[in-house]
């Protein structure tokens, strides 16, 4: 009788079932891929009908076959990374799309399928139907390794094999890259509860550092999509997050997970064409992320602008009429009431309502009635009226109105006492700033997207078309026609014209150009709100404008806060989030901190937030932290990271205090692109195989809020933690870790 199987070769089988199924898989999906080219050329194909139906049905089609073709694309890295073995015999292999061959056999079940669940749900108390769960390790097509449970020995057969032990914890100790890796074989039961929760509500995921809140809510999209593709995929999905150092580093999980249809954006690029480039103080962002700011907003954009004109004097046919201050304030209260949508709006009617005064004061010196046509006529066609017009009522683009306010007596004025003159001088010199250099930070942005709500939106285009008929109306102001408030272009001509997007996006920009727009900002079916403790009120309301009907994903932990005022935050969500039903889920388990350094993260915590419970650790073996003390920080940095580049493969992150990252970030230039320097407001979100933490009492002591910065700061590293500091003594107070020197 031949020996039995060494275990060596009873896994080297399995290995080999395992490729043979996936090499079938692989094949399909490259037939699946010629589908989608065939799909798009045949859609290029309708444009040689040469009708308008033609030309949007090509766009559709095209449309849907690139989309196709990135999803199958984007599945190409690990197509298959589970497989179920179920009590009625039958085998399904789990991966990130479905896949079935030419004869409508399934060889992969779409993880987020229902037939998928059990991968997820099953548990040895709570089978499922499940005898054997398998996670399969691939590297490209190739599977390297393969671990198993047992779930249901009871029903097992006698032949089965099950091979190795502690899939999931493995695949904790992988070597980050800089990006946020999907976690689609590993989900475990509490958060696949989140991810599969109803779609008819708003989700609220709560949990520490490294629990995986940022994987659920983006699983969760994928899932949305997947499961309800009609419901959110016509009005679209928004995902936000702090900061675009972090939509960069998760920016690859959805279309990995067979979803790329999903909007990116940080808090700081909501608003078109503007970009945040720093972080507010604590000061001014106390007073900027207030709701308190909406009225002197408000009176803002409704005050006089700067420079503008206190009268109007007009000379007619030898009358001389005067619209005095009190006149013109006159007519600004009126035509304000009235603007539904904001002074924008009005500059048709102001333009009328100021001639219209004039000829009232030149009709009570006895004017004739037949002559009000041609003084209208007169005065709007003459320049001086038009440069009147440009600076009493100019059109308000959002920037130029907080460039305004860097004149603290016009914040003062604005806030109507309600801010100190200290205050209105902390604001009107981060404006400021905005004036002198466009910079904006964070919460202008948020600042910005209300001005744009107040002002309403700028007047209509319209194009003249080189060699045709010219509009016979005369009153053209600043390029603008003062009765028609449309903008009048330039000519240009036809031959110049060239075609850079697809007939679909030239009908909606001419409907966009005749007036067919919406006035509010694009809304979404569903909203994922990142990192969301640290929202301000105005920040919440800007994202309300754009989710006025949606669902909600929002992942949060309180403890992580920077923002001080939580229950001002916590309102102002509750009222972006509406009274649609809510499911609120807990996450309890720290998959990416060894307990090393949840050890002295959680020291951290309970002095921040006395009642807060750290996430338990779920593994060992990580190195011990290291307090490095120094005189000089700069010089311990650059050794601390010369060390970790050595012992670690992956990311080393450098995290300093806010406003003080340019000096390290210039000592340590040269270095791998893998070691990455920022300061602890936008490391939230992110992990690094390795930390180096600067100057922690600086972190803790920059705002009220400190501490609870400095906990996120020491819960990214997932294999070392280094501390440098120059104050021996109250770090290691506070960490509980003893120090070491250069």
């Amino acid at each position: 009788m031949p020996p039995p199987p060494s275990g060596d070769s009873v896994k080297e089988r399995e290995l080999e079932a395992e490729q043979r199924h996936i090499d079938r898989a692989y094949i399909r999906l490259e037939a699946m891929r010629g589908e989608a080219r065939a799909l798009m050329r045949e859609g290029y194909r309708q444009a040689q009908v040469g009708t308008v139906g033609s030309l949007v049905e090509r766009d559709t089609m095209v449309f849907r076959a690139e989309l196709w073709a990135r999803t199958l694309d984007a599945a190409d890295d690990g197509l298959v990374f589970g497989r179920l073995d179920r009590t009625d015999r039958e085998v399904w292999h789990i991966g990130r799309i479905g896949v079935r061959d030419e004869d409508s056999e399934i060889l992969v079940v779409d993880w987020r399928a229902p037939a998928a669940e059990a991968f997820y749900q099953a548990t040895p108390e709570d089978p499922r139907g499940i005898v054997r769960r398998r996670v399969l390790h691939c590297r490209g097509h190739r599977v390297v390794d393969i671990e198993d449970d047992l779930l249901d020995p009871g029903s097992a057969p006698d032949d089965l094999v099950v091979v190795g032990d502690g899939a999931f914890l493995a695949a904790l100790s992988r070597t980050r890259d800089g990006s946020m890796r999907d976690i689609v074989a590993t989900i475990q039961q509490e958060q696949d509860d989140a991810i599969r929760a109803p779609a008819d509500g708003s989700v609220i995921v709560r949990g520490g550092p490294g629990t995986g809140k940022t994987a659920v809510a983006l699983h969760r999209v994928a899932y949305l999509l997947f499961r309800h593709r009609q419901r959110f995929g016509s009005r679209g999905v928004l995902v936000v997050g702090p900061n675009p150092r972090f939509t960069a580093y998760i920016e690859r999980v959805l279309p990995s997970l067979g979803e790329g249809g999903a909007v990116l954006h940080s808090l700081g690029d909501l608003v078109d064409g503007v970009t945040a480039s720093y972080h507010d103080s604590p000061d001014a962002a106390r007073l900027k992320g207030a709701t308190r700011m909406v009225p002197l907003l408000r009176r803002a954009v409704a005050a006089t602008p700067a420079g503008a004109p206190h009268e109007l004097r007009v000379r007619h046919r030898g009358t001389e009429v005067v619209l005095d201050s009190a006149a013109l304030r006159r007519i600004r209260r009126d035509l304000l009431q009235r603007a539904r949508r904001g002074p924008n709006s009005q500059r048709v009617a102001a333009a009328k309502a100021v001639l219209a005064a004039l000829w009232g004061q030149l009709a009570s010196r006895g004017a004739a009635r037949g002559e009000k046509e041609a003084f209208l006529e007169d005065v709007a066609a003459r320049d001086e009226f038009a440069v009147f017009l440009n600076a009493w009522w100019p059109l308000l683009r959002p920037l130029d109105v907080l460039r305004g306010l860097a004149d603290p007596s016009r914040v003062d004025r604005a806030a109507r006492g309600r801010l100190t003159r200290g205050q209105s001088a902390l604001l009107a010199s981060t404006w400021r700033r905005t004036a002198e250099t466009g910079e904006v930070s964070f919460l202008d942005v948020a600042l910005l997207d209300e001005i744009d709500t107040l002002v309403g939106p700028l007047p209509r285009v319209r194009a003249q078309v080189a060699g045709g008929v010219l509009d016979d109306n005369p009153y053209v102001v600043d390029g603008y026609d003062i009765f028609t408030g449309e903008s009048v272009r330039a000519s240009v001509p036809a031959d110049e014209i060239s075609e850079v997007t697809t007939y679909a996006d030239r009908v909606a920009r001419s409907a966009r150009a005749n007036g067919e727009r919406d006035d509010e900002p694009a809304e979404y079916a569903h909203i994922v709100v990142d990192e969301a403790q640290d929202l301000a009120p105005m920040q919440w309301r800007m994202l309300k404008r754009r989710g006025r009907h949606a669902t909600w994903t929002i992942v949060e932990d309180p403890a992580q806060s920077a923002w001080e005022d939580l229950r001002a935050s916590a309102d102002a969500m509750s009222d972006a989030v509406g009274d649609r039903r809510r499911h609120e889920f807990v996450l309890t388990t720290n998959y990416r901190n060894p307990a090393e350094i949840a050890a002295p993260a959680a020291r951290v915590l309970v002095r921040a937030v006395p009642d807060a419970r750290p996430a338990r650790a779920v593994r060992t073996g990580g190195e011990k932290p290291e307090v490095l003390v120094a005189a000089d920080p700069a010089d311990a940095v650059g050794v601390a990271v010369a060390r970790l580049l050595d012992s670690v493969e992956g990311t080393v992150g450098v995290v300093t205090p806010v406003g003080e990252t340019a000096p390290y970030a210039d000592k340590l230039a040269g270095l791998p692109s893998r070691v990455q320097v920022m300061n602890a407001l936008d490391a939230k979100g992110l992990e690094f195989d390795a930390a180096v933490i600067v100057d922690p009492k600086r972190i803790a002591d920059q705002a009220p809020s400190g501490l609870r910065t400095l906990y996120v700061a020491l819960t990214r590293a997932t294999r070392s933690l280094v501390v440098v500091t120059s104050d021996e003594e109250w770090t290691v107070d506070l960490l509980g870790v003893p120090p070491s020197r250069l």
